[in-house]
């Protein structure tokens, strides 16, 4: 809910006056990045603006720059994202193998066990 609180109560034109607390500023736009990014989605023309206006009250970088700069994190994040998503792809299908493998030594162990309890085990199943 932080998020949405942020994004109503946001400043028009933030100055470094309304803006001068850093860690509540990071702290906000940390919530907006990670609402917008939440579920694939990408963040909206105001959010950037938002952003890009921010971004120039902190660092004093005209406004064609912060939009850059804007423009640049956001690639980042989404690339950064994508590589996470992948990761956890890999992950997933390694911890399934390995689960797979599991089971299957699980099962042979038991049978060896079952032999060796019955005194059947190392013994042929065919006779003449």
């Amino acid at each position: 809910m932080d998020g949405y609180v942020d994004m109503l109560l946001r400043p028009a034109n933030p100055t470094p006056e309304n803006t001068a607390n850093i860690a509540d500023t990071r702290r906000e736009l940390a919530r907006l990045l990670s609402a917008d990014f939440r579920n694939g989605a990408e963040p909206s023309a105001a959010d950037r603006s938002y952003l890009a206006k921010v971004v120039t009250a902190r660092t004093g970088l005209s406004p064609a720059d912060a939009d850059k700069r804007v423009n640049d994190v956001i690639t980042q994040v989404k690339a950064d994202l994508d590589k996470a998503r992948k990761a956890a792809e890999h992950l997933a299908i390694w911890l399934t193998l390995s689960l797979f493998i599991g089971a299957f030594s699980a099962t042979l162990a038991a049978t060896e066990g079952g032999g060796l309890r019955d005194g059947t085990w190392g013994r042929t199943g065919f006779r003449r």
